[in-house]
């Protein structure tokens, strides 16, 4: 697990990862503050989990494996049509 997010349920990691995944419309600091209103995350965790977005917009990660959980995380590789 990421130590910012240890303190984190696995449903509020999910709904987490959904917005970073899915969320195109929000600007990073509207995403901040849902997390924190919303979610009841700490600034700080906010914050990191914002400077993920990129890779969940372009990766497919394997549930409960992505940045969020661990920094050797495992997505999808399109060549292989595996989680590496």
């Amino acid at each position: 697990m990421n130590v910012i997010f240890n303190n984190l349920s696995a449903k509020t990691l999910a709904n987490v990862e959904d917005h970073l995944s899915n969320n195109e419309v929000s600007t990073d600091e509207e995403l901040i503050d849902l997390f924190i209103e919303d979610l009841g995350l700490t600034l700080d965790q906010a914050e990191a989990a914002v400077r993920l977005r990129d890779q969940y917009r372009i990766q497919i990660f394997l549930v409960g494996h992505g940045p969020l959980h661990q920094s050797d995380s495992v997505a999808f590789d399109p060549t292989t049509r595996t989680f590496n």
